[in-house]
């Protein structure tokens, strides 16, 4: 039914909206309606394409989603697994070190040594234990003064055996007792692995302790804790 008003066909303005809006959204390419009956023929199809596009929208946008998603996932699972290698290297090397504490025998005291136990002292040990050797005279107060640190020391580094031995005692000349004291000799595998000689030179015939075993660490006679 077509309502007239003033001369102005309502119901045809609307179906003349219809039209315009269905020719514009559709691109023309729809079954021509007319009447009030193809007004809302071309309603009903205007919304079942503007839902469809909506859903195309939404469709598109997941599409993109995902892939972003996916490549995004890969750009970490790249960065996953460095870090993934890098932490599972940092774990095994200090799973082998605990390892090794494990297994490695714990000392904690001072072995005195003599000139006929120095060579079985060395060579007999663990290849992978430090053998400390201080070797010292008694009558130099600096020689005192740093044999009196070797139990801390032997504490501290349980797993590095900590010897002494006099220089007398090893045979050693006089020209390397009055120039050469005190000593550290480290051997690892009966190998000599490092030596500091005459220390005092370096810190002094008073030296605190932290200063000790931080001058032994540095030139490699006691490891890093």
């Amino acid at each position: 039914i077509n309502a007239e008003y003033g001369g102005y066909n309502l119901e045809q303005s609307k179906e003349a909206q219809a039209e315009k809006i269905a020719e514009k959204w559709m691109g023309g390419n729809r079954r021509h309606n007319t009447g009030v009956k193809g007004v809302k023929e071309d309603a009903r199809a205007y919304q079942r394409w503007i839902l469809e596009k909506e859903q195309q929208k939404r469709d598109d946008l997941a599409k993109a989603a995902a892939r972003f998603c996916l490549e995004d996932k890969g750009e970490i699972s790249d960065l996953e697994d460095d870090d993934d290698d890098e932490f599972m290297a940092a774990y095994r090397q200090k799973r082998m070190q605990e390892i090794r504490q494990e297994v490695a025998p714990v000392y904690g005291t001072v072995t005195e040594l003599s000139e006929r136990t120095y060579c079985e002292t060395v060579d007999g040990a663990s290849p992978y234990t430090d053998v400390v050797v201080y070797i010292h005279e008694d009558h130099m107060a600096a020689c005192r003064r740093f044999r009196g640190m070797l139990p801390r020391i032997a504490q501290d580094f349980p797993h590095t055996k900590i010897c002494s031995i006099k220089a007398s005692a090893a045979k050693m000349s006089s020209n390397f007792i009055q120039r050469g004291l005190p000593t550290f000799i480290t051997y690892k595998a009966g190998e000599v692995r490092a030596t500091w000689v005459n220390i005092r030179e370096y810190i002094g015939d008073d030296a605190e302790y932290d200063v000790l075993v931080e001058g032994l660490q540095d030139r490699k006679i006691l490891p890093y804790n």
